[in-house]
């Protein structure tokens, strides 16, 4: 395998309330399976708020969500793994998430009122500014798809307790050709973790450089077992430059 392999969905127990590993041990197991990296994507949605109490501000807020992604990029940096800050939006309307790439720090502080939006208000305020993923989009529990409110899609979600309804997905990605299309994990607990992700031509040094390499299209989906799923994203691609030749 030439490139340098991601993956774009992983969470930390300090910070998502559904995760079973501390961020240490997912910097261990993405070290362990030869990954270049991985991006930190914690749940931020109002039921993180509220379990940091009603009196805790924004900014208490941020420094707290970002414990899990500091400490995996700690343990990471001894490992030799690179990794990125995302997030994993949802908004009151509904279950669905988001993946966001092209955040940092300042970005977070700056932006207190994101919890309470809808995912059509978000895209149309910072569209330009982030990359909206939409996650696992079929997946039991989740609303229709917001067609105008995301860049791409997560076409493979490889979480075990799932029904992630990747065909799904692939169906949409077929009828939206347009899409971003990205692969990912969304490790949790034990077992969950290096099961997919992405393979970029160059190390994406930070969450910027994932948006960038994302948006441009400069990476292929690497999920072994899902073989399936990556020849119809490589039909795709191959689809897109052909038009883009005529």
């Amino acid at each position: 395998m030439k490139g340098f392999l991601y993956d774009l969905h992983t969470h930390t127990a300090e910070v998502s309330g559904c995760g079973r590993l501390p961020a240490a041990e997912v910097a261990e197991r993405y070290a362990a399976a030869g990954f270049s990296g991985f991006a930190v994507t914690d749940h931020l949605h109002l039921e993180f708020l509220g379990r940091l109490g009603a009196g805790c501000s924004w900014d208490d807020a941020v420094s707290q969500y970002l414990t899990g992604y500091r400490a995996a990029e700690r343990h990471g940096g001894k490992l030799g793994v690179r990794v990125v800050l995302g997030a994993e939006l949802r908004f009151p309307e509904n279950n669905n998430d988001y993946l966001i790439y092209g955040i940092d720090e300042a970005w977070l502080r700056k932006n207190p009122g994101i919890c309470q939006m809808t995912a059509q208000g978000f895209f149309d305020r910072y569209h330009d500014e982030v990359l909206i993923i939409r996650a696992h989009p079929f997946r039991e529990g989740s609303a229709l798809m917001e067609e105008g409110a995301v860049h791409g899609v997560e076409l493979i979600n490889t979480n075990p307790r799932h029904d992630n309804g990747n065909r799904q997905a692939l169906a949409l990605c077929q009828r939206h050709p347009e899409y971003l299309r990205t692969a990912g994990s969304d490790t949790h607990r034990e077992g969950d973790a290096a099961q997919a992700g992405v393979i970029f031509p160059e190390p994406a040094e930070d969450s910027f450089a994932c948006k960038q390499l994302l948006g441009a299209g400069r990476f292929t989906l690497w999920a072994p077992g899902y073989e399936a799923l990556t020849r119809a994203d490589e039909a795709l691609r191959e689809a897109a430059r052909q038009r883009r030749q005529k």
